[in-house]
């Protein structure tokens, strides 16, 4: 089985990505480059192969999901859905992500992007070949 990729989301100060440089940002979790959005492809290494997100659980979506599902079945729980706190959250999205298996996902989306490149290189070569 292979480990769960987990994303983190930072919001960072604007004036950290002012001058269009990447920042280093180092949490308990992990160390990792931003790179602003303007200077995205000057760091891409074409020998490095490339990895796409494809599903990232953001805990500020579950906490949205939580409001919403206790206001839909009011039989579900007698928590208000502010009962429910960060760490709570935090700790369910951990182990949804460490549990899942979304090897059946990830093998139609390997597919589907296969054709669509393959599509996409027809296009680009027209009828030369």
């Amino acid at each position: 089985m292979t480990e769960p990729f987990v994303t983190m989301v930072l919001r960072l100060p604007a004036a950290a990505l002012a001058h269009g440089v990447p920042v280093l940002m180092i949490t308990a979790e992990a160390a990792f480059v931003v790179i602003p959005a303007s200077q995205g492809a000057v760091l891409l290494d074409p020998d490095v192969p490339r990895e796409h997100v494809l599903l990232r659980l953001a805990e500020e979506e579950v906490r949205e999901e939580i409001r919403t599902v206790i206001e839909a079945d009011g039989a579900l729980t007698r928590l208000a859905p502010e009962m429910v706190g960060d760490a709570d959250i935090h700790a369910a999205c951990r182990a949804v992500a460490s549990n899942a298996d979304v090897s059946e996902e990830h093998s139609a989306a390997r597919f589907r992007a296969a054709l669509a490149a393959i599509r996409a290189a027809e296009r680009r070569l027209g009828s030369s070949v």
